[in-house]
């Protein structure tokens, strides 16, 4: 209850686990430049078919509150994933399976007024059927490919695959390609990667280049549950298909000119929710049990990217994205807008190569509940944490300011850091956590009403991945925050953190 104390949850393996780990690295390694990543392995042959995989160990420490209630607990995470791929001529083909397992995770990592989850474990512990050990194994991509059909570089894909939004093209530059995959890849359409299981499409996805600099891309298909669902533990048809569509079209032009680099990209997605569950939204609770009616939104967007040179000075980076949303919310009109804004400095000095960034995200919000509007942008199924790193906020209703340090002492070892302010950009609305349709029996977001003053959380981070050799990693990020009025009712706030460590084998 409210006030009481509160005990650590049991932990079993998982606290064995985060010491042996300790220094373990975050999932999409940060490499500033190709020549500092890891040589590529090379697939090991059978009878003609390459054979590859990773097996990732994690281990998670929280310290996490909402109201007066405090919950400190750590639980592991195993997941192994082995591809079998074949190139022909004029076809491909690849067959991915994967084995997650989650370790020790808690049961009592809840609010007990509410049922709200404490921190990831929480969500893991409700999304696996109540279970502290949860495990799975399922297929995450499996498709054959086709080449050349209207040309030398293009191709079709049908089956099963991975799939990010943003990550079409590849650039000259080595800086606009990491800008593309870290800040712009996976913001609305993403594979999931870092929770355990991650998130496929079951569709039909066509690239093609159209000249030397331009990039066509167009997919249609369904999601696959997973991402904190590691497995069928339901008695309903929790594992099959979900009733959600996606149709995603992609224009990118490289602009490249002298020493200045950039890429524009012009992009729609549109999305189809079918679902029969409860919409998370900011209306009564009767308002939303009797609208039965499917989500329909179309999203159109942009985004621009530029690093070019100041002698003197250093590289100078700028970053803009941004869409507006329409269609159906249900029963309600849908229109919702988001828009971000990065620029970053490289200095010109080699030493520990810094670079430093800011940005702020601003995405629309609901005002009224009770008309027939729905205002708040839908992040339809992003990768949550590539832009939260501590995973409690999403783009959806609210304001995120942040700084940024990227450093490299060595060519083995790379740190970030990151502080944020995060304020809901409605007062009126929710604060919504979560990564998107993940199971057949639920939303796949929480919400909570925001407070009056709308302020949600302060944070700063550090993470650090050292690079053993080309086939294993590793590395540790800390995360604390400062909550605020939405998080807890005192005055000065209340502090959390979040931690992990992981160990990364490749072969």
């Amino acid at each position: 209850m409210p006030g009481e104390r509160c005990q650590p949850a049991q932990t079993g393996p998982a606290f064995v686990l985060l010491l042996f780990t300790f220094l373990a690295p975050f999932v999409r390694a940060q490499e500033l430049d190709p020549s500092l990543a890891s040589p590529r392995i090379p697939d090991l042959k059978i009878g003609g078919i390459n054979v590859s995989g990773n097996l990732r160990l994690r281990a998670e420490a929280w310290n996490w509150f909402l109201d007066d209630t405090r919950k400190l607990y750590a639980f592991g995470e195993s997941r192994l994933q082995v591809s079998f791929a074949q190139n022909r001529r004029r076809f491909s083909w690849q067959l991915d399976l994967e084995q997650p397992t989650l370790w020790g995770l808690p049961d009592d990592a809840f609010l007990p007024s509410t049922g709200e989850p404490l921190g990831l474990g929480g969500i893991y512990f409700r999304a696996n059927g109540d279970r502290r050990n949860p495990g799975g194994l399922f297929i995450t991509q499996a498709f054959v490919q086709l080449h050349g059909l209207a040309g030398n570089s293009d191709w079709l894909r049908v089956g099963r695959f991975r799939f990010s939004d943003g990550a079409e093209g590849q650039a000259q530059d080595p800086t606009l390609n990491w800008l593309r995959r870290e800040r712009i890849a996976n913001r609305l359409l993403g594979d999931s990667d870092w929770p355990a299981a991650g998130r496929s499409l079951d569709g039909i996805s066509f690239h093609m280049d159209v000249g030397q600099r331009n990039d066509l891309t167009l997919t249609v298909g369904r999601p696959t549950p997973g991402v904190y669902q590691t497995g069928n533990w339901s008695k309903s048809d929790e594992w099959s298909d979900l009733d959600v569509d996606v149709v995603y079209g992609a224009f990118t032009r490289e602009l490249t000119s002298g020493k200045t680099a950039s890429e524009f990209r012009a992009f729609g997605i549109g999305y189809h929710d079918g679902r029969r569950v409860l919409k998370v939204d900011n209306r009564a609770l009767a308002a939303r049990e009797a609208d039965t009616h499917d989500i329909r939104i179309g999203t159109f967007g942009f985004d621009y990217l530029l690093s070019t040179p100041f002698p003197q000075i250093g590289q100078i980076t700028i970053l803009t994205w941004g869409a507006i949303q329409t269609g159906n919310w249900g029963v309600l009109d849908h229109f919702a807008t988001a828009m971000t804004g990065e620029i970053g400095w490289q200095p010109t000095k080699k030493w520990w190569r810094p670079w430093l960034r800011a940005g702020a995200l601003a995405t629309s919000a609901d005002g009224d509940p009770n008309d027939t509007r729905h205002r708040t942008f839908f992040q339809m199924l992003p990768t949550e944490r590539q832009y939260a790193r501590i995973p409690f906020y999403t783009m959806q209703n609210i304001e995120d300011y942040t700084g940024q340090v990227i450093l490299q002492p060595s060519p083995k070892l790379q740190l970030r850091s990151e502080i944020h302010k995060v304020k809901l950009h409605g007062k009126n609305d929710l604060w919504y956590q979560g990564s998107g349709a993940f199971q057949n029996t639920s939303f796949g977001y929480d919400g909570r009403a925001a407070k009056a003053a709308g302020g949600l959380a302060n944070f700063i981070d550090l993470s650090g991945k050292f690079a053993i050799n080309p086939h294993m990693d590793l590395g540790l990020y800390f995360g604390a925050l400062s909550g605020k009025s939405t998080m807890t009712s005192r005055l000065n706030g209340r502090k959390g953190g979040f931690t992990f460590g992981e160990f990364a084998y490749k072969f």
